[in-house]
């Protein structure tokens, strides 16, 4: 009996159940919590940008973590139903991960979903213990090696258990022989990622041979037909175990925009206005030239400007202290700006336009229209 192959937003294809962990993030409502840099394996085709790449460093989304409450709040900004954990490889710090696994729990409860991803395929029976009188619900292996006694016991701890792989082209047969060899373990998924190019490990994929779909896609040329041929294969020849195809445009198209749209929703301010097709917040700006910044007092002086000679209300204004620069209403700043310039001082250089902004921490910047 051939089994359904259904067609899912951004190209992507499932054979069977959506891994839980992947409806949440298709709903955009997954905090990604990268708990390190640091990686035992060395993959060719890793795409960890060079500030995360063999770094100790933790982000929750794209905030830098410092303590547990920026955690907490960017679960909170984007209404998260879940955490998936990464890396690097979050059993390189084990201690950590286990941490923020019962943090999750504690605060949000046991509904909460939280996965792992990990290259460790033969981690001891102890850590997968551990992970899951922590809490986790699922972990996603990529296995390095033959070895896959720590598969073995993740599932036999009761975690729920699959694989997260990248499709190379040309590898249709190992990948094949890997999907069977999941079944026989009794796992639930295989997820394949297909191959993407990245500022750090481009290089390496054109050594090998991969160039890109196109020049305007991230995408490897071939890993979405091969994924294509493998998820057919699998309709025929596969009793149990779910396939899932996760493409680039899945990922930046569907998963992250719903993500950033929660997030919008949560942290939009009473000046912002938002734009009518992408998750994108609008508002004005005042900030120094290219190469300059303004300095509190400089904010502070334009701040009063706008409060005593022109009657903006609080609520309709701030100062960005980490951005060095004044946001305001939209509508107010493009009335304004020309008469703006004349009452600021004469020394006073600044640039005023209106901001495309994504909502996230560090509020991405599309679009700058200068007035």
């Amino acid at each position: 009996m051939v089994r359904e192959i259904t067609k899912l937003p951004g190209e992507s294809i499932v054979v069977g159940d959506l891994p839980t962990g992947c409806k949440f993030c298709t709903r955009g409502s997954k905090m990604v919590l990268f708990v390190t840099g640091l990686c035992s394996a060395s993959c060719f085709y890793c795409p960890l940008s060079a500030e995360k790449a063999n770094k100790d460093v933790i982000f929750a989304d794209e905030t830098p973590v410092s303590d547990d409450s920026d955690i907490l709040e960017e679960v909170l900004a984007i209404g998260a139903e879940g955490a998936g954990i990464s890396g690097g490889d979050p059993l390189c710090r084990l201690e950590r991960t286990l941490h923020y696994i019962r943090l999750l729990k504690e605060q949000f409860g046991p509904d909460f979903h939280i996965h792992l991803y990990t290259s460790q395929s033969d981690a001891h029976m102890d850590v997968m213990k551990q992970l899951h009188e922590a809490g986790l619900d699922e972990i996603r292996f990529h296995p390095q090696r033959n070895d896959w006694s720590g598969i073995e016991a993740a599932r036999d701890v009761g975690l729920d258990v699959g694989l997260e792989i990248p499709v190379i082209p040309g590898q249709i047969e190992r990948i094949k022989r890997v999907i069977l060899r999941a079944q026989d373990y009794g796992l639930s998924f295989v997820n394949l990622n297909e191959l993407e190019a990245s500022e750090t490990n481009f290089e390496n994929l054109v050594r090998r041979g991969y160039r890109l779909r196109s020049i305007s896609s991230a995408s490897i040329l071939g890993s979405a037909e091969t994924a294509s041929e493998i998820l057919k294969w699998g309709a025929s020849n596969l009793e149990r175990i779910s396939l899932h195809f996760c493409t680039a445009l899945f990922k930046d198209a569907i998963q992250m925009r719903n993500r950033l749209q929660r997030r919008l929703e949560h942290v939009k301010r009473e000046f912002e206005e938002v734009d009518d097709d992408e998750p994108l917040l609008i508002l004005g700006v005042i900030r120094a030239p290219h190469g300059s910044q303004l300095d509190s007092s400089m904010l502070r002086g334009i701040a009063n400007i706008l409060k005593q000679e022109f009657e903006v209300p609080d609520d309709l204004l701030n100062i960005d202290e980490m951005r060095k620069r004044i946001e305001i209403a939209p509508w107010i700043l493009d009335e304004i700006a020309s008469e703006l310039r004349v009452r600021l001082p004469p020394s006073t250089d600044v640039e005023m336009g209106i901001a495309f902004e994504y909502p996230s921490w560090d509020r991405f910047q599309t679009l700058f229209e200068p007035l």
